[in-house]
């Protein structure tokens, strides 16, 4: 197929995992011999990374004059979109005046363009509009020229059900994760043993993400305080891994809970995995918004049975006695037990479990097998608009 021209957008400034994935998208389009241009707020993050895609064209904006005044810059956008086969778009909240998928179904449906939008999106907002994911392109007369990605079923449930987007209009594609990462080595198990010490024999809980309310983390010590206490599981240690603004206050309730022995406050990593060796079980205990965590296909693919919330895409692959176990939101004594039917499996069905997530994220979870799905869609999309 002849080259495309393909736009990206983003209007987030953080450099996240959405904003990765928009990274890494353009890089294979390139990698393709497509064309590729960015269109970021100009004080994105993601700006001084995108230097290694070669080839790439990056146009930027001004985050606060366009949620001002967006018809001011109409006239830019459109003439990037023009030339443009698809416009990839990740759906944010409105800011002020101005709403990045919206926007750009307007530049598009106003100047007559061919051009083909495509809205990606994560954990689903209920105070979202329909518009936020076509615009005016969602009630076009012919030819379809716009369409949304989620990245969990979940997510295409609610805005199925709850938004009124038409069910063909949605596909379900799952970021996925690199599973060549995230392969157990014997030095890898000698290399985490170091990183992470704990107590020899201790039954390991491991809680990686950031430290703020959302994620949860007090809820686990909770649990694990109750399973401490009980004596159902007095050898218990909890590895909490991360940074962010609830650092302190978890230090602090682990010294008035008595923990101290058993829990401890862990930076930040870039390289989970070691994370994932040293533990027996991950837990996710989140109350707030999630999609499909990464933390959670990583886990699964280095053969460690989880425990998450039974909320958003979580209970998509912790499945009840496959993977692990699912608890009701911020219920501490739930989520002991769900601790609990793991750490009670005999070795044999440990080891099942184990290789019943690993199978999962190997088969249906596998980042360069999904990313084929994405550029797939895409590539449709193109064809579609040179109609």
């Amino acid at each position: 197929m002849l080259p495309l021209n393909i736009v990206l957008q983003e209007d987030l400034t953080i450099r996240g995992g959405a904003q990765l994935w928009l990274m890494n998208c353009g890089a294979s389009l390139r990698k393709a011999g497509h064309q590729v241009t960015f269109i970021l707020p100009e004080t994105s993050l993601l700006l001084e990374d995108l230097h290694v895609i070669q080839g790439a064209t990056v146009k930027t904006y001004d985050a606060q004059a366009i949620a001002n005044d967006p018809d001011a810059y109409k006239e830019r956008f459109t003439s990037l979109l023009a030339p443009a086969h698809v416009c990839v778009t990740l759906v944010r909240q409105q800011r002020g005046e101005f709403q990045n998928v919206n926007f750009i179904a307007t530049c598009i449906a106003d100047a007559n363009l061919s051009t083909y939008l495509i809205a990606k999106t994560g954990t689903p907002d209920p105070t979202y509009k329909k518009y936020f994911y076509g615009g005016r392109l969602l009630d076009k007369q012919g030819p379809r020229q716009c369409s949304v990605i989620t990245i969990a079923q979940y997510t295409k449930d609610f805005l199925v059900n709850a938004m009124g987007l038409p069910e063909d209009l949605v596909t379900n594609v799952y970021n996925g994760t690199d599973t060549t990462k995230f392969q157990r080595t014997p030095d890898m198990a000698v290399e985490a043993r170091k990183r992470y010490p704990c107590v020899e024999g201790a039954y390991i809980i491991g809680c990686i993400g950031s430290f703020e309310e959302r994620k949860a983390q007090s809820l686990l010590l909770k649990a694990g305080k109750k399973l401490i206490d009980d004596k159902r599981l007095p050898n218990l240690y909890m590895l909490f891994v991360g940074e962010g603004p609830d650092r302190d206050m978890l230090a602090n309730m682990i010294e008035e809970l008595e923990l101290t022995e058993n829990a401890t406050l862990c930076d930040f990593t870039k390289e989970p995995f070691y994370v994932f060796e040293r533990c027996n079980l991950i837990a996710l205990p989140s109350t707030g918004k999630e999609g499909l965590p990464n933390v959670l296909l990583e886990a699964l693919a280095m053969e460690k049975p989880c425990v998450a919330t039974r909320a958003y895409g979580m209970p998509e692959v912790v499945v009840d006695g496959k993977t692990g176990f699912c608890f009701p939101s911020g219920d501490a004594d739930a989520l002991a037990d769900a601790i609990m039917k793991v750490a009670s499996l005999s070795p044999e069905k440990q080891s099942i479990m184990a290789h019943n997530g690993k199978e999962m994220v190997f088969s249906e979870h596998d980042k360069a097998k999904q990313f084929e799905k994405i550029l797939e869609i895409i590539v449709k999309a193109a064809e579609s608009a040179a109609q």
